[in-house]
């Protein structure tokens, strides 16, 4: 795989127009820019799954630990819309909680280094 930022596009004074808009947009180095837009996917991600967790609940009325009960009480009975749907809610929240925490590290990070 080709790094793209080992041939930059130049500018007429040498200066690549990447940095070039990351000094106009008031960035000082391109890890500044990585940490800001990793927070802004991880920020993206837990609302994608915070809504697909609220999404199971209103559906269902009830908590996930609830759901999955519920659902495992019946013995003999296979439903697998609920079963496909039970598998979808706890990939939800397990990403969201490994997000969270995502989110979390790198706010610590990022707090971190403006205090220094």
């Amino acid at each position: 795989m080709t790094n793209k930022w080992q041939n930059p596009i130049e500018t007429g004074d040498g200066m690549t127009i990447a940095t070039d808009i990351l000094i106009e947009e008031g960035y000082t180095s391109t890890d500044e820019l990585v940490q800001e837009w990793s927070l802004m996917v991880a920020l993206t991600k837990v609302e994608q799954y915070q809504a697909e967790c609220m999404y199971f609940q209103q559906k269902y009325q009830t908590s996930l630990a609830d759901f999955e009960q519920r659902l495992h009480a019946v013995k003999g009975i296979e439903d697998f819309e609920k079963e496909e749907d039970l598998d979808d809610w706890e990939f939800a929240t397990s990403s969201l909680k490994w997000w969270q925490a995502k989110t979390q590290d790198m706010q610590n990070a990022i707090n971190a280094q403006n205090i220094q």
